[in-house]
């Protein structure tokens, strides 16, 4: 099996149609070879997400699923066939791709040479009888094998079915492309594992998915997830007819997983990380306040990142989040205003400018771990992990945790310490179920405890 290294990309075609739509352009490039096409739907400019290369639907443009959808199959193709060459040590010919992106045939069937035919040798001629018999034996025989492939059923390749399981996913539940690639992960890793269909997957079909994760010594929490994503998986192939049984339950793995700490900034912390001066160091002052608006307000990172100023209001901002499209309305105290004034812009500007100077996720954690470590935000903590029955202990200093996500954790702890009401936080965080705060209000619960045990000291 070799190694093929390719890209897919998206992006709206230059060439504007009548109505202001761009025909969607996918281009694949692999080993100096570069194949560029349209595909059969268009996208606005307003609705395009370039990073996430993904439509997103907006109330003059509803087609984001199918667009979507043409993307997600588009994607799984070109997987199909890079994986299906790296098998049989090939590299996939331009025509290949041009063909399965074009909806032609686009599986690769290797050329058969013709054996060489020996001349027909003269037959002794036979009776009657034995002719007769012989014929009877031949449609006996004939009758036996289509009554054999009559009761074979058709197997579900995991290549494909996992690529329709989320595009059913994806329009029933409004997945963004993140939550997809979690899956499209899994499948590569079911593939490793030797598993080609879905039908192998019963208990056994489980045990030598996990044997084989194991074999990469990947932390247990890892590996659980991966299991669990596995899991809803085949409920779903269950759901739809594709498995007989749920034998699939057994042979669930039961490991050591210690309970996810979470990783957030006392008060202090913050205000400490707020009004640290960096000096000539923009990119990081930006970083710092974008990470301090979202711990502020609750916003998640990805939903600060597309602020515009048409859901900024004088005492409260709107916006339909991105992750789970709920409507949310947050009030702005005097830290999360002071850094919107920062940013407007003099004069006039368009409703549909972005607010924040954010960057790209990747970047902005890089940035956010330097900004942390100058601010000095240096308690020591300890990371416990386990791989197979091996705990691993971690000495780390807290401005090494740090990411854009432990904002939206800052705000919800911070938010309970200063009284506020769980049921008003959830409101303007989003969440829909309690239970998602019960570690937030176990940590506030502490901290309860250890004030009141002040006044013994007293």
């Amino acid at each position: 099996m070799i190694n093929i290294k390719y890209s897919v990309t998206f992006r709206p075609d230059s060439f504007v149609r009548p109505d202001s739509s761009r025909s969607l352009r996918i281009v694949v490039c692999w080993k100096g070879i570069r194949v560029s096409t349209c595909l059969p739907v268009a996208v606005f400019e307003d609705q395009w997400d370039s990073v996430s290369m993904s439509a997103r639907a907006t109330k003059a443009h509803k087609n984001a699923k199918a667009v979507n959808e043409v993307i997600y199959s588009s994607r799984s193709k070109m997987t199909d066939i890079f994986q299906a060459a790296a098998i049989e040590n090939r590299i996939p010919s331009r025509q290949e791709v041009k063909d399965a992106l074009t909806g032609r045939t686009s599986e690769y069937e290797e050329p058969i040479a013709e054996e060489p035919q020996e001349p027909e040798q003269p037959v002794e001629e036979t009776n009657n009888t034995e002719k007769s018999i012989g014929e009877k034996k031949d449609s006996e025989l004939q009758a036996e094998e289509s009554v054999e492939q009559a009761d074979m059923k058709p197997l579900h390749s995991i290549r494909r079915t996992i690529t329709e399981f989320v595009v059913d996913q994806t329009e029933e539940r409004a997945w963004v492309p993140v939550t997809a690639k979690k899956f499209y992960t899994l499948r590569e890793d079911l593939l490793k594992a030797g598993l080609r269909y879905v039908e192998e997957l019963d208990g056994d079909g489980v045990k030598k998915f996990i044997k084989s994760l194991g074999k990469r010594n990947l932390q247990n929490a890892v590996l659980m997830k991966k299991a669990a994503h596995l899991r809803w998986f085949l409920n779903w192939c269950y759901q739809k007819g594709y498995l007989d049984n749920e034998d699939y339950k057994r042979n669930q793995p039961h490991l050591k997983c210690p309970q996810k700490e979470v990783i957030y900034l006392t008060w202090e912390e913050l205000l400490q990380l707020y009004y640290f001066n960096y000096g000539p160091h923009e990119a990081l002052e930006r970083t710092r306040d974008v990470f301090c608006f979202c711990a502020f307000t609750g916003l998640r990172f990805s939903d600060a990142k597309r602020l515009k100023w048409a859901n900024v209001h004088d005492t409260h901002i709107r916006i339909v989040t991105q992750k789970t499209s709920d409507a949310l309305k947050i009030e702005l105290n005097k830290y999360s205003r002071a850094i919107i004034e920062k940013y407007r812009p003099q004069g006039i500007y368009a409703p549909e400018q972005l607010v924040l100077p954010a960057i790209s996720l990747q970047k902005s954690n890089e940035h956010l771990k330097d900004c942390a470590m100058l601010a000095q935000i240096d308690e020591m903590m300890v990371r416990v992990s386990y791989i197979g029955n091996r705990r691993i202990e971690k000495n780390v200093l807290k401005w090494e945790l740090i990411t854009t996500h432990c904002a939206r954790r800052t705000f919800v702890v911070n938010a309970l310490r200063l009284g506020i009401a769980a049921e008003v936080i959830m409101k303007w965080t989003g969440h829909s179920d309690f239970k998602a705060m019960k570690p937030y209000v176990a940590i506030v619960d502490e901290l309860k405890e250890e004030s009141m045990a002040r006044f013994d000291k007293a």
